[in-house]
């Protein structure tokens, strides 16, 4: 069990934590880690289940920073996720629009002509497909931004995930070094140095950090859902509103994979036609089977 930590003590150690000097943080621990050792009780650092109450304090100021790291994330994941669903919002706003819809005879087919000359009302209709589908590229145009917003979200969530690592990990690193330096202290002057043990309670546990949090996990998974949602969407509405010569799937057919066939050419048989043999008959310059236009020469 470790000492009980008054008010004044802690707030001296978190001024202390927080000048952010490596060495000169270790060199204070290391030093009173040897104040201790003189001055506090031998079972302190000896006793299987007790822990020094300056290991207490750093352990307890580790949990204190991870979760302000923790709350950052949170709020930063708010933020994200509020950018995210406005790209949404607008990318469905575009999606549902009717008026870029095709009306009859359209979607790809045109009605049929009569001649050499066009009705009245097919010049219309042609006057109309052609502003929808003006309108229908400047949508397109509007998709493909807030889409690019969606995956920058995404992107700017993975980033914050591997900050928090990393600053968990240094805030981790930190207090191991602290300890390090204070039982270095303890052992110099603790008269049996020798029965300190290498780690403390609550050492083991405090500098494993684990990796992939709940939080950092849910929020992943919730983005990405999202981008596959509205992903899909588009890629239904693409197939509506444009021609299929014009739909990302028309402009890249697919090929066949290799070793295949396609469906148009024919599957050769078991034994494919040869040249006939030439005739043993045909003389040089005339063609088999007789004289200079192909008939026998019996018939001349």
């Amino acid at each position: 069990m470790h000492r009980p930590v008054n008010r004044e003590t802690r707030m001296a150690f978190l001024s202390w934590w927080k000048q952010g000097d490596p060495l000169s943080d270790r060199e204070q621990a290391r030093r009173r880690g040897m104040r201790d050792a003189r001055q506090g009780p031998l079972g302190e650092f000896t006793d299987p289940g007790s822990q020094p109450s300056f290991v207490a304090e750093v352990l307890a100021q580790v949990r204190e920073e991870i979760a302000a790291i923790d709350k950052r994330l949170s709020a930063g994941q708010l933020a994200l996720l509020a950018r995210l669903d406005e790209a949404k919002a607008s990318i469905l706003g575009e999606l549902d629009r009717f008026d870029l819809r095709p009306g009859p005879y359209t979607n790809g087919h045109s009605a049929r002509e009569t001649g050499e000359f066009i009705s009245i009302a097919e010049s219309r209709r042609r006057r109309a497909e052609a502003l929808r589908l003006r309108e229908v590229e400047a949508a397109r145009r509007r998709v493909r931004e807030a889409l690019a917003l969606a995956e920058r979200c995404a992107q700017e969530w993975e980033s914050a995930v591997d900050e928090r690592d990393h600053d968990v990990e240094a805030a981790y690193a930190r207090a191991a070094q602290l300890i390090a330096a204070y039982r270095s202290g303890a052992r110099r002057t603790h008269p049996r140095r020798e029965e300190i043990p290498p780690l403390w309670p609550g050492e083991i546990a405090a500098m494993d950090p684990a990796a992939g949090t709940p939080a950092a996990l849910a929020g992943r998974e919730r983005m990405n859902r999202i981008l596959r949602e509205v992903e899909g969407r588009v890629e239904e509405w693409h197939a509506v509103v444009l021609p299929p010569e014009l739909t990302p799937r028309g402009r890249h057919p697919q090929l066949p994979p290799p070793g295949t066939r396609p469906a148009d050419q024919p599957e050769p048989g078991p034994n494919p036609p040869h040249d006939p043999p030439p005739d043993d008959r045909a003389e040089p310059g005339f063609p088999s089977g007789g004289g200079p236009f192909g008939g026998s020469r019996d018939d001349a």
